[in-house]
């Protein structure tokens, strides 16, 4: 019974412990006050992904980009099995 009663004046001295009533609005403020000082890095990549996505041309840039890149690749292990 020495561990019940231990236990059951531990559960006492928790729930005595006092919490103002905005206390989760201080802690959101500051959170978001955190959040608004943080500084930006120099390279987002969530932002550049998000201007890419957004603008027509950058997507065919980065297509062709790709192509050009990938035909590069092929053409060099042509060159590679034909031995030239």
């Amino acid at each position: 019974m020495k561990r019940q009663e231990i236990y059951n004046a531990w559960k006492e001295t928790k729930r005595q412990i006092d919490i103002s009533e905005d206390f989760s609005r201080q802690m959101l403020n500051q959170i978001y006050r955190y959040e608004r000082e943080k500084r930006r890095s120099l390279f987002d990549g969530h932002r550049l992904i998000e201007l890419i996505s957004a603008h027509r041309l950058a997507k065919a840039g980065l297509v062709t980009a790709g192509a050009v890149t990938g035909f590069v690749r092929i053409m060099f292990v042509v060159y590679a099995f034909l031995g030239c």
